[in-house]
């Protein structure tokens, strides 16, 4: 293919979320895996303070050389045929930058607004797909941190509705930061204030005893087949699959295809479609679920911009699919340009019942 046929792909990453170095990881294996028989590739690096670096090619994101543009609202952008969002957590994930691209009118990888916004909040997340028939943890929303009197009638209010241990979280946050198992009442208080350090709004959530699954889906919702890639099993060797287990421990396994039967398999993919469809998503995206000893699956919530790191799971799913990394990026900028193409507002045809 000559060059001036080549699709030109604007790469995304960084970004002021607590995600930002993973990101940038992301967006770096995004880059060098691109094909460069098929695309011209520039990183863009959004800064903490939301600047935009562009580097033109590899070398130059890897290197010294920038080209500082002052905001992401730039004529210069509107030359790129497809952004590649590598962005995760705020701003990234959450439908603010999907926005922007709208605006500009660059097709970009991934969950279109909406879904972006509804997928990254995981109180409404877990209420939808629970409308729909998917088995979720019971929960307790918190806006504040609760006062004295108020953590006594909330420890009250656990004991009645499922007890502990049970899981505290902030409602929008990735990477599992922010997250506590607590095993005790007294300890409570203290993963509230930790959670709330990451948001405005803080879930307690029912433990669900069991293993760690998670299983990938591509494809757009309501435009052809979606595709579920094989299921992976996470083993954390710690009390669960927390940032330090995704992405430095050596004692963490992730097998996939994972140990279940092949019943077990098609429930979880038919289960993370389903999720995928229920939300609205587009391109790829990741549900997390836990499969517990009597064999039921427990939706926890869905990745709009899973990692793609060498590291992430999606990757190893898609390779043991039959899919090299180059062609599954290639395969989320087809979905991309394919959805412009479409349209947004296309009737929905995946069946939800």
């Amino acid at each position: 293919m000559a060059k001036k046929n080549k699709i030109n792909v604007l790469v995304l990453c960084g970004g002021p979320s607590n995600e930002r170095e993973v990101s940038l990881k992301t967006g770096l294996q995004i880059a060098k895996s691109l094909p460069k028989s098929k695309y011209r590739m520039t990183l863009a690096e959004i800064t903490k303070d939301g600047r935009w670096l562009l580097r033109d090619g590899i070398q130059n994101a890897l290197g010294t050389s920038k080209a500082l543009i002052p905001t992401g609202n730039d004529p210069t952008l509107r030359t790129f045929d497809v952004a590649f969002v590598g962005m995760h957590g705020r701003f990234g994930e959450d439908g603010k930058v999907q926005a922007l691209l709208e605006m500009m009118d660059i097709p970009y990888t991934g969950s279109e607004v909406l879904a972006s916004a509804l997928g990254m909040n995981k109180v409404r997340t877990l209420e939808l797909v629970g409308k729909y028939g998917i088995k979720t943890p019971r929960l307790i929303a918190l806006r504040s941190v609760p006062t004295k009197k108020d953590l006594i009638a909330l420890q009250k209010k656990i004991g009645r509705s499922f007890g502990y241990p049970c899981v505290v979280k902030p409602n929008e946050s990735g990477s599992s930061i922010g997250v506590s198992i607590v095993r005790k009442k007294d300890d409570l208080f203290k993963a509230i204030k930790k959670a709330f350090n990451e948001d405005t709004i803080v879930m307690i959530e029912e433990y669900i005893k069991g293993r760690e699954l998670t299983c990938a889906v591509l494809g757009n919702t309501g435009f052809g087949t979606l595709a579920p890639l094989p299921p992976i099993e996470i083993v954390s060797g710690g009390e669960f699959f927390d940032y330090d287990a995704k992405y430095s421990s050596k004692n963490t396994e992730e097998i996939c295809p994972a140990r279940i039967t092949k019943a077990q398999t098609k429930k979880i993919q038919a289960l993370a479609e389903k999720a995928h469809a229920v939300i609205g998503c587009d391109g790829l995206s990741r549900s997390d679920f836990i499969l517990t000893p009597r064999g039921a699956f427990y939706f926890l919530e869905i990745n709009t911009v899973p990692g793609l790191t060498e590291a992430s799971l999606a990757p190893k799913a898609a390779m043991a699919h039959g899919m090299p990394f180059p062609k599954f990026l290639d395969a989320q900028i087809q979905l991309a340009i394919a959805k412009k193409r479409g349209g947004l507002s296309h009737p929905l045809r995946t069946t939800l019942t």
